[in-house]
């Protein structure tokens, strides 16, 4: 992680995709606490609608995600992943722009 964003920096995903993004994390997880989606051009909470199921993995010090899909063209999302190390909780941001 670069600060709280992911190295990679932004994320590109088609409107037609479904991508199961994994995060390398330090310090080290435990255990994910939440993944929240947030539509950035709206302000919306669409966990739901875009990671509707499956949860957070974590074996290795690797986060395993849901699958993202169903986003829409042209908007940009904040994937965060909330976890644990066992005595910190830490927050990763992945952004996803969708085109």
């Amino acid at each position: 992680m670069n600060g709280r964003m992911v190295i990679e920096g932004l994320q590109v995903q088609g409107p037609n995709e479904e991508i199961q993004y994994r995060v390398t994390c330090t310090p080290t997880p435990t255990s994910v606490t939440g993944v929240t989606v947030t539509d950035l051009n709206t302000g919306t909470n669409v966990t739901a609608t875009v990671m509707p199921t499956g949860a957070a993995s974590v074996a290795a010090g690797v986060i395993t995600l849901p699958i993202l899909k169903a986003l829409t063209l042209n908007h940009r999302y904040r994937v965060a992943v909330l976890y644990s190390d066992g005595t910190n909780k830490v927050e990763p941001l992945i952004d996803v722009l969708c085109q």
